[in-house]
């Protein structure tokens, strides 16, 4: 723990900047209370329902690219306004903020998905399954072979490949990350608008049409479950941390956590707001070991975490 600590202590001592936080906290609070606080019909945010209207769609892809790019750039010209760090103004670094956020609008809209679900319709006992193993799956097209790409024809990324590699970092710290967040996911277990949200994976008896256990394809779907956070851990901290802070510095930690948050938009209020804190500390871990493979164990600890304890109540 004595790793974990340092870093998030030296980064206080270092990098804290209280003007800029507070005023992304404000700016933060105001988005939050706009999404949640107006009514959205039938769906829970308006995120929930700008996404939905127009699922799978082209329009879907463009509205969420507006929204994730005026985002990110509010919190760069929140940022430099109140830090004074007019670095965040680097071309390279706005064109490849910029393209990443598609890949993401494109990954988060599911667009790629109406390609395969022409096939799937014709299996209709096994296609809600399938389908939502496939959409967590749709990842790899979207994000991690694009961010791959990127990093191949590129010099500006060269030679950490997102923190795909340990630099030598320990694992055991986040370990005790997640025994920590248990009793937490155990308390918010019991909360109506938890169990709106998980356990993800519902029983269609799909296993009786497979001739499997449900068991089995309850784990399958699991694994696919957490292969998506994979990409949410090279996106968010691998590309828009230790990618980008190539160009910024530790202001990309910031702008970070501002779009980490509106990815959660379309979940329960109290994970929106959760995960500006998650998403803060491990954007600072990530910065300073150069590395996600924590945080990539904490995300999984936690996703897991939270369906093993929906499945308890249920």
């Amino acid at each position: 723990m004595k790793t974990f600590f340092k870093y998030i202590k030296d980064h206080f001592k270092e990098d804290f900047d209280w003007k800029s936080h507070a005023a992304i906290g404000i700016f933060l609070a105001v988005l939050i209370g706009f999404n949640y606080g107006v009514d959205a019909g039938k769906f829970t945010s308006l995120y929930d329902e700008m996404v939905h209207i127009n699922y799978k769609s082209q329009e879907s892809v463009l509205y969420l690219f507006l929204l994730n790019s005026t985002v990110f750039i509010l919190a760069i010209w929140i940022i430099s306004s109140f830090s004074g760090q007019k670095k965040l103004w680097n071309k390279k670094y706005i064109i490849f903020g910029l393209i990443g956020l598609f890949f993401l609008s494109l990954d988060c809209s599911y667009y790629i998905m109406q390609f395969v679900n022409v096939h799937l319709f014709k299996y209709p006992f096994v296609y809600g399954w399938a389908h939502h193993c496939l959409s967590n799956l749709s990842s790899t097209v979207t994000v991690i072979i694009p961010l791959y790409l990127l990093y191949a024809f590129t010099k500006d990324f060269k030679s950490e490949f997102y923190g795909f590699k340990l630099n030598g970092a320990k694992i055991g710290p986040y370990l005790w990350l997640i025994l920590f967040m248990i009793p937490l996911i155990y308390i918010a277990s019991f909360r109506p608008d938890f169990l709106e949200t998980y356990p993800t994976y519902h029983d269609r008896q799909e296993y009786i049409h497979l001739g499997m256990e449900q068991w089995q394809t309850a784990g399958i779907y699991e694994l696919c479950y957490g292969f998506d956070f994979i990409s949410v851990e090279l996106f968010f901290r691998g590309f828009l941390v230790i990618g980008l802070s190539r160009l910024i510095g530790k202001e990309s930690i910031l702008v970070m956590v501002v779009i980490y948050c509106v990815l959660h938009f379309g979940k329960p209020a109290g994970e929106a707001i959760s995960s500006i804190f998650g998403g803060y500390i491990l954007g600072i871990l990530a910065f300073r070991s150069r590395n996600i493979f924590g945080g990539l164990i904490v995300h999984l600890g936690v996703a897991w975490g939270m369906e093993l304890m929906a499945y308890l109540q249920m």
